[in-house]
């Protein structure tokens, strides 16, 4: 599923992870994959929501992953929080 914003912040993640959560429903096969390739800049909430994902995704035995990762802060920010660490990043 693409990322349809450009920041992932405390102003739209909530909005953004209640679209994430209606979307994981009806995933058809193991594998949820967030594309952040129009993503440029991430805060910590961004950084919640991963991590809730994450653990919605493992109640239902999906995998999931973050792919397009372009911007440099983005990539900074993934490093800092060694958000590999949760999240597989393809």
């Amino acid at each position: 599923m693409k990322i349809q914003t450009q920041e992932l912040n405390i102003y739209n993640v909530d909005d953004l992870y209640n679209d994430l959560l209606k979307h994981l429903k009806s995933v058809d096969g193991n594998e949820f994959i967030l594309d952040f390739c129009d993503v440029d800049k991430v805060d910590l909430s961004a950084f919640q929501l991963l991590l809730s994902l994450k653990k919605s995704c493992e109640l239902k035995n999906i995998d999931f992953k973050i792919s397009n990762i372009s911007s440099k802060q983005v990539k900074q920010f993934f490093k800092m929080f060694n958000i590999s660490k949760y999240v597989e990043i393809v």
